[in-house]
């Protein structure tokens, strides 16, 4: 895969970026792992994917710890 490249497409990232408010936990953690595994992961050279992989991971992160608070 060159540096650029992305396993999914602008569309289904854009896609999947306004659908983020509205993510289950299960959901959520499905995406965080496939953005992770997306693009140049951390470095992503297009700024629509890294700001989705941001926003997924941020939204998983907070989603699992108010679930594990309530234990």
């Amino acid at each position: 895969m060159s540096s650029g490249e992305l396993k999914c497409s602008i569309a289904e990232c854009k896609a999947r970026l306004h659908e983020i408010d509205s993510m289950s936990l299960e959901e959520l953690e499905k995406y965080t792992t496939k953005c992770s595994t997306c693009g140049n992961w951390i470095l992503k050279d297009n700024q629509v994917a890294d700001e989705t992989y941001r926003k997924v991971s941020l939204e998983w992160a907070e989603a699992f710890n108010k679930a594990h608070m309530k234990r």
